[in-house]
């Protein structure tokens, strides 16, 4: 009996002692919480296209060129570290950044770029229009693509920091069923695969999506910028806005992305 009861006063010892840890890790990380109205149709890059997947896109991948965070005053440097456009305005050779990697440690070439690029295409989801002047892009070297417009468009750098654009690792996408070839459209099966798992370069991953419930997102251990302040952000859906303040008044969320005025 008296052994029986030291045995069990030792068992709560050491679960509360892991609980106290477990709490401790939890503490330590740390966490962002969105409220917003979902409005997402799809997490595979080339298909999904909404103010939601917008947003989760541009922290779990990256594009050849970017906007500067203020504002879209400038074209900046991303993934291509450099580019020139031809005297007729028609092709654009981007040289991409040395050493670059995907979220799986894959390095990034210009083959990923041209497989992202033509897949985007292919897919006819709906950002495809936005690739629609573009008649050709193909890898020249391992570093070097070359993008080929159907008619001269001064605005096309400022096409390219749209999330449609994003470069993804072709190998895994491949691995899971993807193509870029012309018969994506029906021969593409990556959709699902893709809805549970980024594979990009982006300072985060993708670690659960729930539809219409939850998105968490975690750093990406392999991001070579400045690592993000938040170990992980989870997206609530609140789909109403009132909702979102009530919640956001009595601290279940950081953020409300869809107050009204009012």
């Amino acid at each position: 009996m008296r052994r029986a009861g030291l045995f069990g006063l030792v068992v709560l010892l050491v679960m509360s002692m892991l609980l106290s840890g477990l709490t401790s890790l939890a503490q330590d990380e740390k966490v962002l919480v969105i409220g917003h109205a979902e409005s997402s149709d799809s997490l595979d890059p080339a298909r999904g296209y909404t103010q939601t997947t917008g947003f989760l896109f541009r922290a779990m991948y990256e594009t050849l060129v970017d906007f500067p965070d203020a504002d879209a005053s400038s074209i900046e440097p991303q993934l291509a570290e450099s580019w020139e456009v031809s005297d007729d305005g028609l092709a654009y050779t981007f040289k991409l950044r040395e050493g670059a990697v995907f979220s799986s440690g894959n390095p990034i070439t210009a083959d990923d770029v041209a497989f992202s690029i033509n897949r985007l295409k292919n897919l006819q989801g709906s950002p495809a229009f936005l690739a629609d002047n573009i008649a050709s892009i193909e890898a020249a070297d391992p570093q070097t693509v070359v993008i080929t417009l159907a008619s001269p468009d001064p605005s096309f750098l400022s096409i390219l920091p749209n999330s449609a654009f994003q470069v993804t690792d072709s190998a895994v996408i491949k691995a899971n069923g993807g193509t870029d070839a012309a018969d994506a459209a029906s021969a593409d099966t990556a959709e699902q695969f893709l809805n549970s798992n980024s594979v990009g370069s982006g300072p985060y991953i993708l670690e659960k999506w729930d539809p219409q419930v939850e998105t968490v997102l975690a750093r990406n251990p392999n991001y070579q910028g400045e690592a993000p302040y938040f170990d992980r952000v989870i997206v609530t859906n609140i789909p109403e806005s009132a909702t979102q303040k009530i919640a956001l008044e009595a601290g279940d969320i950081d953020l409300a992305l869809d107050l009204t005025a009012d």
